[in-house]
């Protein structure tokens, strides 16, 4: 078998049939399709009944996040390449033919392969931005990010390398970036798959209001990152380079949390921010958080 696809999901039986038709629709027939069930209590398990393809694997686990689901998904999988797509993505009909394409061309082995991902808003769609292969693909995949609805890897790289369990947020990324230190990343720059930003996705939900948690979980991996992989990304991601990235990110949530007028968070978030790494930028974002409580400042 050349492909698995693993499709982790939670309540969201309203979008994964889309998810599910787009895989059925693949013009390149090899393939199965394990999707896991993160304890979901609407009505997915009875939707997926109506599946009678024996290519589609339903398995139920209790809720204990995506990481694990995906993980569970890789444990199950018996393809040779492991692909991954959310349940409220697509992909186009030529996805895994364009992949399967590539992996013969170039007679790959160990490497992780990423196609070029529109992003779509309602009706708009864009496309996201391709690696720069000129550049480090460490610091391409920090920066940029690689969803994983665009991702797929050679099945004797995820024996060894898995997704975090402790992380459910910047999980996929942390596991890219310890993938693309020890090996090659292939980008095909073709477009062939579509993440749907819609009210209910995670990113939707992050930015419309930003919780104190949130922010803590994604310094927490990036900082596990840095703190337990430290051989691996010598020259290729250092020290300097992750304490950057943190304050990077302290910056977005906390933009994100004046434009919605927290003040309590965005002022815990400042804080949070100086005690990483004191600087002259955060004290002056003290008072726009008082004025953009008032309305000053705000952006449309």
């Amino acid at each position: 078998m050349k492909f698995s696809i693993i499709i982790p999901t939670f309540n969201r039986a309203h979008h994964i049939e889309k998810a599910i038709q787009s895989v059925l629709d693949q013009t390149f027939e090899d393939w199965e399709l394990l999707i896991i069930d993160d304890g979901s209590t609407d009505h997915t398990r009875e939707l997926i009944r109506k599946y009678k393809d024996p290519r589609l694997h339903y398995h139920y686990q209790k809720n204990a996040e995506r990481s694990a689901a995906r993980n569970k998904g890789v444990e199950l999988a018996k393809g040779e390449w492991l692909c991954f797509l959310d349940s409220d993505d697509l992909y186009l009909k030529d996805h895994l033919e364009t992949i399967a394409y590539h992996i013969k061309k170039n007679e790959l082995q160990d490497v992780l392969i990423c196609c070029g991902l529109y992003i779509q808003h309602d009706t708009n769609r864009v496309k996201k931005d391709l690696l720069d292969l000129s550049n480090g693909m460490v610091n391409e995949i920090a920066h940029k990010f690689l969803i994983p609805t665009q991702v797929c890897v050679r099945r004797n790289i995820l024996k060894e390398e898995r997704f975090d369990i402790r992380f459910s947020l910047w999980e996929d990324t942390h596991l890219w970036m310890r993938i693309a230190a020890l090996y090659p990343i292939h980008q095909i720059p073709k477009y062939t798959c579509i993440q749907n930003i819609h009210m209910g996705s995670t990113v939707s939900s992050g930015l419309k209001k930003v919780k104190l948690k949130d922010v803590n979980r994604y310094v927490k991996a990036v900082q596990d990152l840095a703190d337990n992989y430290q051989e691996r990304f010598i020259g290729r991601f250092e020290k300097t380079d992750f304490d950057h990235y943190i304050d990077s990110k302290y910056r977005m949530y906390l933009y994100q949390a004046r434009q919605n007028r927290q003040i309590l968070t965005a002022v815990q978030i400042v804080f949070k921010a100086l005690i990483h790494r004191p600087s002259l930028y955060l004290l002056s974002e003290v008072p726009k958080v008082f004025l953009n409580k008032l309305g000053i400042g705000i952006h449309g």
